[in-house]
C-alpha cells in the first residue's frame, strides 16, 4: 500500500513515544522528533521511527541497518542492535508498535465511531453491510476489509484482512482528517494473534461465526477460537463508554465471548432465543423476507441478499446498529435499498446464465453456500471448488463432502496454490466426495472454462474460493486472473460453435 500522507500538528519527541511502551532498556540520547512510523524498512524516510517486527518469511530486525541508512532516528527491537541510534528494546515488538503509532497519529480510533466485525465467514458481508446502512443514513464512512479499503469514496487496495499496526493507525489518521466519522473493519484471528490491533479504540464488536480454517497457523481449533475472543476482551472494562459486544446466539463459541468481555451483550439468532430475532424466513434466489424483532417491535423486511447466512450477517449488522442507537424502522428502510458486496453469492453479468461467484473456502462457507440455492435440484447445480496450496490441510476432504452433498456436478481445481503441486491439493478435497460426478483440473483458469461450458440457462454454475479476487497466488507471485471474462468468453464460444 502507497504511504498515506497524514497532515500532523507537529512532530513528536522519541521520549514522549516511548512512555507509551515498556522497555527492557534504558533510552539514551532521545532529543529527537519522529516524523513517521513503520515496521517495513521501504517506507522509512528520514525522521522515522522504525519497528522491527519478526514476520514468517522476513525478520525485520536484519534491516535495522538498511532503515538507519534510509534515515530512521531510533530503532525499537526485540534484541540489542548494533545501530548509531537510539535502540529501544522491548520483548514484544508487535505490542509496541501499535501503542507507538496510535499515539503517534493522535488516537485517531478515539476520535471516530469504531466498528469490529470478527468470525470465520461473513466479515466481509457484514462490514460492507454496515457501511452501505450508514451511507444511505448519511454517514462519512471507512472500510478496512478483504475486499477494499475505502476512505470515503476513494478505494485503496488492501494488503491483509488486518493492515500491520501503524498501516492501519496511517488508515485511521487519514480518514479523521477527510471528515469519517464510522469506520467498519473486519478483524482477523490473524490480526488479532499478532496484535495488530492493539492501539485501536472499538465501540462496537460483532462475531458472525467460527468454523474450521486457518489451523496451519493457530496450530488447534481451540487457539483459533482464543485468538477471535481477543476482540471482545480488548474492548475494556470502561462501563461509561457504553461499549457493546454483539453475538450470535446460534453459534456456542458466543458463551465463551461474552465471558471474555466487560462490555454490553447484545444477541442475534433465528433458532435460539436472542435480542434481535429473524423468524418466517423466505428465500428465493433473486431475495429473502422475513421478520425482524426487537424489544417487542415486529417488522417485515425484504433484502437483495440469497441465503440463510445472509439473513445471519444482515442480523449482526442490525444488532451493531441498534447498538449505536438507530430505530429498527430507519435499518430496515436503508437494508432494503442496499446490494450484496462483491464476490458474495455475486450474479455474474452473464445475461440468460445464473453463474454465481463466491468467496466459500471453508467446509462451512461451502454448505452455506449452497443451501442459499433454495428450490433448485441437485443435479442442476455445478459447483467450482477450490483451496489454498501450503495452507490448511485437515479440512480439505470435509470441503469434498460438502460440495458432494448439495452439488450434483463439482469441479475440484485450486485456490492460490503458491509452492503446493495441483494433484496434491485437488485429491485432498476430492478424498472427501461422496459421489462420483466430479472432475480434478489443478489449473484453476482451466477448470473455470470447463465449469462456464456446463452451463445452461436450464442450471447453475457457481465458482467458489476466489469470489472478488482477481489473481491466483502462483509461486510467490499474484497471476491476474479475472473468471467473470473467462466465463463470457467461454459462453460466447459455446454459442457461436
Amino acid at each position: 500500500m502507497d504511504r498515506i500522507q497524514v497532515k500532523e500538528g507537529k512532530d513528536l519527541n522519541l521520549t514522549d513515544l516511548a512512555k507509551h511502551i515498556q522497555l527492557i532498556n534504558q533510552l539514551s540520547n532521545s532529543d529527537i522528533n519522529v516524523t513517521h512510523v513503520t515496521t517495513d524498512s521501504r517506507e522509512v524516510v528520514p525522521g522515522t521511527l522504525f519497528v522491527a517486527i519478526k514476520g514468517y518469511t522476513v525478520d525485520g530486525h536484519d534491516y535495522a541497518a538498511t532503515a538507519v541508512e534510509r534515515g530512521a532516528v531510533a530503532i525499537v527491537s526485540e534484541r540489542p542492535l548494533d545501530v548509531p541510534v537510539p535502540n529501544l528494546v522491548v520483548r514484544d515488538s508487535s505490542r509496541a508498535v501499535g501503542l507507538l503509532a496510535s499515539a503517534f497519529y493522535g488516537y485517531p480510533s478515539e476520535q471516530m465511531r469504531m466498528f469490529g466485525i470478527t468470525g470465520t465467514n461473513g466479515k466481509t458481508t457484514t462490514t460492507t453491510i454496515l457501511r452501505d446502512v450508514l451511507a444511505e443514513l448519511g454517514h462519512s464512512t471507512g472500510l478496512i476489509g478483504t475486499v477494499e479499503v475505502r476512505i470515503n469514496d476513494r478505494v485503496v487496495p488492501s494488503k491483509n484482512t488486518t493492515p500491520q499496526s501503524s498501516e492501519l493507525q496511517q488508515l485511521l489518521a487519514q480518514m479523521k482528517a477527510e471528515g469519517v466519522t464510522d469506520v467498519m473493519m473486519e478483524v482477523s484471528s490473524h490480526g488479532l494473534e499478532l496484535g495488530r490491533v492493539i492501539g485501536t479504540d472499538f465501540d462496537i464488536v460483532g462475531f458472525t461465526n467460527l468454523t474450521h480454517d486457518h489451523l496451519d497457523f493457530h496450530g488447534t481449533f481451540d487457539n483459533y477460537a482464543r485468538a477471535k475472543g481477543l476482540l471482545f476482551a480488548q474492548l475494556g472494562q470502561i462501563a461509561s463508554r457504553g461499549k457493546v459486544a454483539v453475538l450470535n446466539a446460534d453459534d456456542p463459541y458466543s458463551k465463551l465471548y461474552e465471558t471474555m468481555t466487560g462490555a454490553r451483550v447484545m444477541t442475534y439468532g433465528i433458532d435460539a432465543p436472542a435480542d434481535v430475532l429473524a423468524t418466517n424466513i423466505v428465500q428465493t434466489l433473486s431475495d429473502t423476507s422475513f421478520h425482524l424483532h426487537y424489544q417487542g417491535e415486529s417488522l417485515p423486511v425484504t433484502v437483495q441478499f440469497i441465503g440463510r447466512f445472509n439473513v445471519y450477517n444482515i442480523l449482526l449488522a442490525t444488532g451493531c446498529l441498534l447498538a449505536a442507537g438507530y430505530s429498527l424502522a430507519k435499518i430496515i428502510e436503508a437494508l432494503e435499498a442496499i446490494h450484496p458486496a462483491k464476490g458474495r453469492m455475486q450474479r455474474l453479468d452473464v445475461p440468460g446464465y445464473n453463474i454465481y461467484a463466491d468467496y466459500a473456502h471453508t467446509p462451512d462457507g461451502i454448505e452455506q453456500c449452497l443451501k442459499s440455492l433454495v428450490g433448485v435440484p441437485k443435479e442442476d447445480i455445478i459447483f467450482l471448488i477450490g483451496t489454498g496450496g501450503n495452507r490448511d490441510v485437515t479440512k480439505r476432504p470435509t470441503m469434498g463432502q460438502m460440495a458432494s452433498k448439495y452439488a450434483g456436478t463439482v469441479v475440484i481445481t485450486t485456490d492460490d496454490p503458491r509452492f503446493e503441486a495441483y494433484d496434491s491439493i485437488t485429491s485432498g478435497i476430492a478424498s472427501g466426495m461422496t459421489h462420483d460426478n466430479f472432475v480434478e483440473i489443478g489449473d484453476r483458469e482451466e477448470a473455470v472454462r470447463y465449469a462456464a461450458s456446463l452451463a445452461k440457462p436450464t442450471n447453475i454454475v457457481v465458482l467458489a474460493g476466489k469470489g472478488h479476487e482477481k489473481y491466483q497466488i502462483i509461486g510467490n507471485e499474484k497471476i491476474p486472473l479475472d473468471e467473470e471474462k473467462i466465463v463470457r468468453a467461454t459462453i460466447l464460444k459455446t454459442e457461436e460453435s
